[in-house]
């Protein structure tokens, strides 16, 4: 496969040449001076670190299978998504046993998945439970933090936990962050009613990501100080944001990206377990006719029904960032966040890349190739 397009970083037209599943060679080639919207540009396909299920089927559980498995993580090819981090929300300790396992059998089975597969998020169970906070998650399995719990989770995961999001107030909190990021699993602040110096000592115990911020929180709150603000201040968190027009508006979305920078920000789809469902209620959960995912009955929301395309798009509206700096909160931002090296156009490395066209000046994604595969 040869690939003639422009390069995000700067522009410059390349021909890129895929053998056995890598980038073989990157060549400078001759190609129009004029940028126009019949370009084709090509960046790093993305990574997003947190997305629950789809069809239907949540990776929280008691009934996923290792198909399932399988048949999510390919579908995030078309999404443009190339590595993620199935996530698993509070759930009871055996759905959670069973979701991480299912999940390590799916990598241990089929080796495209394993290649996927950066590692599991745990949204939970460690969680605030007072009403807002706690989102969607459902009160009655939040708890306190466990390293015995957690470890049984980490071994019927074949150690493939690699970020966990949890709320610094609870009792043990500290501790527990203090350990497992030794450990080297990335600890995140989510759904989390913390105040500034509990927040503070988090992020002096380890703690580097606030999960979603702007969302998971209670609907009312003080002006200042508030979560929001004692996250989005603290230099020692990135964050992670779902910019898909729903659970941000653009205003928002700007001013907490900027309070990050372009090098803190992390774009995710939060894609809920109704991702690519039609419009009705799906058991606890609905999907209404503008693709927005609720708490079945309520305006409040429960996770995505969209890639990272949109978040790209809708990111770099707000911010007016370079191009590069945008897709690199998709890409190189949450590899960095995990302790892996930044997906990069260059010989030798993995044939993940995404296809898209500047269209008024925004991102329309074309094709993706996984591991040298059209998706």
């Amino acid at each position: 496969m040869t690939i003639r397009a422009r390069h995000y970083l700067d522009g410059r037209w390349i021909e890129l040449t895929v053998r056995d599943g890598a980038i073989g060679a990157v060549l400078d080639v001759d190609g129009p001076d004029e940028t126009t919207s019949d370009d084709d540009w090509i960046a790093p396909a993305f990574w997003d670190i947190q997305l629950n299920g789809r069809w239907g089927h949540s990776f929280s559980s008691p009934e996923l299978t290792v198909e399932q498995v399988e048949r999510i993580v390919r579908a995030q090819g078309p999404l443009g998504t190339a590595r993620l981090c199935p996530t698993l929300i509070t759930a009871p300790d055996d759905h959670l046993l069973h979701g991480v396992r299912t999940i390590a059998e799916a990598c241990e089975r089929s080796p495209d998945v394993a290649r996927r597969v950066v590692g599991i998020h745990l949204e939970g169970p460690f969680l605030s439970e007072k009403d807002g906070y706690r989102g969607a998650h459902p009160a009655g399995a939040i708890r306190d933090p466990e390293m015995d719990l957690f470890d049984r989770w980490q071994e019927a995961a074949g150690g493939r936990i690699v970020l966990i999001t949890m709320a610094p107030e609870r009792p043990g909190s500290i501790k527990f962050i203090d350990e497992v990021t030794r450990r080297g699993v990335v600890v995140a602040i989510g759904h989390t009613a913390a105040d500034g110096p509990t927040i503070r000592v988090a992020v002096e115990a380890g703690a580097r990501l606030s999960t979603h911020l702007g969302n998971g929180i209670a609907a009312t709150l003080p002006r200042h100080p508030n979560p929001i603000w004692n996250q989005a201040a603290e230099d020692g968190l990135c964050a992670s944001f779902i910019a898909d027009g729903h659970h941000l508006d653009i205003a928002t979305l700007r001013v907490l990206a900027r309070a990050k920078g372009p090098g803190r920000t992390i774009l995710v789809s939060d894609a809920s377990p109704l991702a690519g469902l039609p419009p009705g209620t799906h058991g606890e959960w609905a999907v209404d006719p503008s693709g927005k995912i609720v708490v079945a009955g309520t305006p409040y929301l429960a996770g995505s029904n969209q890639g990272l395309e949109t978040g790209v798009r809708n990111l770099q509206l707000a911010t007016g960032w370079d191009l590069a700096d945008v897709v690199a909160t998709a890409s190189a931002n949450p590899a960095r966040l995990l302790g892996r090296p930044s997906p990069r156009l260059e010989p030798g490395e993995r044939a993940d890349f995404v296809l898209f066209r500047r269209e008024a000046g925004g991102f329309a994604l074309r094709q993706t190739c996984v591991d040298g595969e059209v998706a």
